[in-house]
């Protein structure tokens, strides 16, 4: 039975956790430990739970950042949730959902703080804006953007679900967790992500000459570039991120610290590459279009390989619309979940012009 606030009855009080991604099961120990009635479920998108305790609010969050924890980062309360719609319905819902809080008084001052996960027709900045403007209106309070405020009004987005939380900023939880991930940047690539592009290039048959140039988006820490500058002459990375210092120090590497979107002025690298691989941790739309984006940078009917990253429940869906965006630049579209990339789907296509084909 749900409570009104759309939570389970006797465990009022929810929080949204996130943990390094790959250490939820750690994490939700080190709560269990701190709040044993708790409940955790996993949120659609990797190192994010809803967690639902019987504990107050206040008692909760005391628990937990009086706890030594090593894999806990940030904490907040939610105390509603919210079907989302289009902008005309999703904003006023979420201002309506803060609202029913009554912890915004006439006069209070509120800074709107959003995180989105998934594929929506409005950005970030419009909802933070746009629910802003609406709780001025349902509460007399008054939303500041630059200065510090009593109040902070968290949208926590899963697609097509908003957690929203009224909070004064003591009674949220973030640090920097101990244990980041099982193995040391530039390392943990041999246990998966060197091991996702070995499987890729294995099972899509895409073989590369000691000549061959490749262009990897999403670079960083290195587990991609680690494998594709043993196999090819040159391999350009493009992550705003740091690389492993040892794999960007190859002398075949190099690493450009920008978004993959300014490589479209970039004139000298229009029809250079031998193969594109995308390893961006975004919504796979997105990915897609990043990647028609700078097909004019392949060799007609060279490779590309992309990693679709599943952002919410409905896998199909963004496998298909993944695929109907590549379709523009694309075509031989492959996808197939690989032994060491079973919770995400691997794309490989051709760029068109080349019959869909690789070139000698």
């Amino acid at each position: 039975m749900t409570s009104p606030t759309g939570f389970k009855r006797g465990r009022e009080t929810a929080l949204i956790v996130t943990t390094t991604a790959g250490l939820e099961g750690m994490a939700r120990r080190e709560l269990t430990r701190l709040l044993p009635d708790l409940e955790a479920r996993s949120l659609p998108l990797r190192g994010n739970l809803l967690v639902l305790t019987g504990a107050s609010e206040e008692a909760a969050i005391a628990c937990i950042a009086e706890g030594d924890t090593e894999c806990v980062a940030q904490v907040i309360p939610v105390q509603r949730a919210v079907t989302l719609g289009s902008a005309e319905e999703a904003f006023p819902a979420v201002a309506a959902a803060a609202a029913e809080t009554g912890r915004l008084a006439p006069g209070s001052t509120f800074v709107v703080r959003a995180r989105r996960r998934g594929t929506h027709a409005w950005s970030t900045r419009e909802l933070e804006r746009g629910a802003a403007l609406e709780l001025e209106k349902l509460t007399g309070a008054v939303g500041e953007y630059e200065r510090e405020s009593q109040w902070h009004v968290s949208i926590q987005v899963y697609q097509d679900r908003a957690y929203v939380g009224v909070n004064l900023p003591a009674h949220m939880v973030a640090r920097e967790p101990r244990r980041k991930r099982k193995y040391a940047p530039g390392e943990r690539p041999l246990n998966r992500a060197q091991w996702k592009i070995q499987e890729a290039l294995a099972t899509f048959g895409i073989e590369l000459s000691p000549q061959a140039e490749v262009l990897d988006l999403g670079s960083a820490p290195g587990g991609w570039v680690s494998v594709l500058s043993e196999r090819a002459g040159r391999v350009v990375a493009v992550d705003p991120a740091e690389l492993d210092a040892g794999i960007a120090s190859r002398p075949n590497v190099e690493h450009l610290r920008c978004r993959a979107e300014a490589l479209t002025a970039r004139e000298d690298f229009r029809g250079r590459f031998h193969l594109l691989t995308s390893d961006m941790n975004v919504d796979p739309a997105e990915a897609a279009r990043v990647l028609c984006l700078l097909a004019p940078l392949l060799r007609e009917g060279a490779p590309a390989i992309m990693t679709v990253k599943y952002v919410s429940a409905q896998r199909r869906r963004h496998e298909r619309e993944a695929r109907d965006i590549l379709a523009q630049e694309y075509e031989g579209i492959r996808m197939r979940r690989l032994p060491h990339n079973a919770k995400e789907t691997t794309a490989a296509m051709y760029r068109k012009g080349g019959g869909g084909a690789a070139p000698n």
